[in-house]
C-alpha cells in the first residue's frame, strides 16, 4: 500500500474529534508526557553545560587560563620564567593584595588587583556595565568595582573610595597605608565569588600603593591560543618551573564546582532513557485504547484484504508521529526559554550557594538532536507491541460480535 493511502487511514484512525473522551484524554496525556520529558531533559543538559562554561569562562577573567604563582607567597617576574616555547596568546603581570574599605559604619575586606589594562588578555572589558574599561594614566588612583559592591556600600560612578592596606608581612608593627581612589567604572561578571571581592586598579598604582618593586608580581597570568590545550600546557609549564614557582589553571580554581557538575552529568544517559521510556509508555497506552476503540474498523480492513504489515505501519506511524510532535514542541519551548534566560536572566540564584547569580544556559544543538532522536527511536520500537497486537485481530470474531 502506498504511503498516501496509509496516511489516509492514519489520519482517520487518529482523528480525536470523532473519538470518545477516553481516547482524547489518553492522546493528550501521551503528548504532554513526551513533551514534558523532552523539555526537562533538554533544559537539564543546557543548564549543566551552562554552569560548566560560565564557571570556566568567568573564572578565567580573574585568573586567566593559566597562572604562575610562588608557593611561599613571594613574587614572580617574567624574567624568572621562560614561556617562549609554549603556544600562548599573551602574558600579563598582576598584583593582588588584601585591602579594607570603610564607609561610615560599614567595613569590608576586598582584594585590590593591579592589572596592565592596556594588555587585556582576558577580555575583561566585556564585563564593564557602566563607565569605560581603562584609567586616565598608568599611575592613576582610580578603581573599577563591581555593581554588587557599589550597591552594597552605596557607591556610584565618580565617588571616591578610601582604601586601607595593611602589610601583614612586617615583623614588627604592621605598616598601614591609606589612599583615596576614584571609581571610574562598574563591572558585572555574574560570578558572586569574584564580584563581591575584587577591585581593579592600574598595575603601576598597585606597585606604588603596596611598595612592590616594578617587575615583581604576585601572579603571572597566561592566555593560551587553544583553550582545549589548557591542561596540557599547564603540565608542560609546571615541568619547566623551578621551586618555589607553580602553575595553576582555571580548572584548579573551580575544581570542586566542576567536579560537582561532572557528577551531575554521570547519570544523565540513564535518566535520559528512563524518562523517555516512561513518556513513551503513555503513547503505548494510548495506542492500546485506540486499538480497542477501532477494533471493528480493523476487522473490516482485514476482510477487505489489507495486509497485517500495513496495519502495523498505521499504528507505528500514529505513535511515532505523536512522539515526534511532542518532542519537537518540547525542544522549541526549551529553546525559547533558553534564549530568554540568556538575554534577560530572569531566573536568579543565590551566588553564595550556586557560584552564579543567574541560571546559566548553554544552547547546544546536539542536546536537542539526542533528546528528540531518542524519543522518536524509542517510540518506534516500543509502539511495535500494540501495533503487532492490532495485526493479530481476527476479523471473523470481530464482525460476529460487532
Amino acid at each position: 500500500m502506498k504511503f498516501t493511502q496509509l496516511k489516509y487511514f492514519i489520519d482517520k484512525f487518529h482523528d480525536t474529534r470523532g473519538s470518545g473522551k477516553i481516547i482524547k484524554f489518553t492522546t493528550r496525556a501521551a503528548f504532554f508526557s513526551v513533551f514534558i520529558g523532552s523539555f526537562a531533559l533538554i533544559m537539564s543538559l543546557s543548564i549543566l553545560d551552562g554552569f560548566e562554561d560560565m564557571l570556566t569562562e568567568t573564572t578565567a577573567k580573574f585568573t586567566s587560563d593559566i597562572s604562575i604563582v610562588s608557593m611561599n607567597g613571594g613574587y614572580v617576574s617574567r624574567d624568572s620564567v621562560d614561556l617562549s616555547r609554549f603556544e600562548i596568546a599573551g602574558v600579563a603581570e598582576v598584583i593582588e593584595k588584601p585591602v579594607i574599605i570603610r564607609k561610615k559604619n560599614d567595613i569590608d575586606g576586598f582584594i585590590l588587583k593591579g592589572i596592565d589594562y592596556k594588555n587585556d588578555i582576558n577580555n575583561f572589558s566585556q564585563n564593564i556595565e557602566r563607565g569605560k574599561f581603562g584609567f586616565t594614566s598608568d599611575s592613576a588612583k582610580e578603581v573599577i568595582i563591581s555593581q554588587k559592591v557599589a550597591k552594597k556600600m552605596g557607591y556610584k560612578l565618580g565617588d571616591e573610595v578610601v582604601i586601607y592596606s595593611i602589610d601583614a608581612d612586617q615583623q614588627s608593627v604592621p605598616k598601614t597605608k591609606i589612599s583615596k581612589f576614584k571609581i571610574v567604572a562598574l563591572y558585572d561578571t555574574g560570578l558572586g565569588e569574584y564580584d563581591n571581592s575584587i577591585l581593579i586598579t592600574p598595575l603601576l598604582t598597585a606597585h606604588k600603593f603596596f611598595d612592590i618593586t616594578e617587575g615583581n608580581a604576585t601572579r603571572l597570568e597566561i592566555s593560551v591560543k587553544d583553550k582545549n590545550n589548557i591542561a596540557t600546557i599547564t603540565d608542560e609549564i609546571a615541568v619547566n618551573l623551578q621551586f618555589p614557582y607553580m602553575a595553576k589553571n582555571v580548572f584548579d580554581y573551580q575544581r570542586m564546582a566542576l567536579i560537582w557538575i561532572q557528577v551531575q552529568k554521570e547519570p544523565i544517559p540513564l535518566v535520559l532513557g528512563i524518562i523517555t521510556i516512561v513518556a513513551v509508555l503513555n503513547v503505548v497506552t494510548m495506542l492500546l485504547i485506540l486499538i480497542v476503540e477501532k477494533t471493528r474498523q480493523i476487522g473490516i480492513m482485514k476482510v477487505l484484504g489489507m495486509p497485517s504489515i500495513d496495519i502495523i505501519k498505521i499504528f507505528v506511524f500514529i505513535g511515532v508521529r505523536l512522539a515526534f510532535k511532542a518532542a519537537i514542541t518540547g525542544g522549541i519551548i526549551a529553546l525559547v526559554l533558553s534564549l530568554l534566560q540568556q538575554q534577560y536572566g530572569f531566573i536568579s540564584l543565590d551566588s553564595s550557594v550556586y557560584f552564579l547569580d543567574t541560571v546559566p544556559i548553554s544552547i547546544n544543538p546536539w542536546h536537542y538532536f539526542i533528546v528528540i532522536f531518542n524519543a522518536v527511536v524509542i517510540s518506534a520500537i516500543v509502539v511495535l507491541i500494540p501495533s503487532i497486537v492490532s495485526s493479530k485481530i481476527r476479523p471473523v470474531k470481530v464482525l460476529r460480535f460487532s
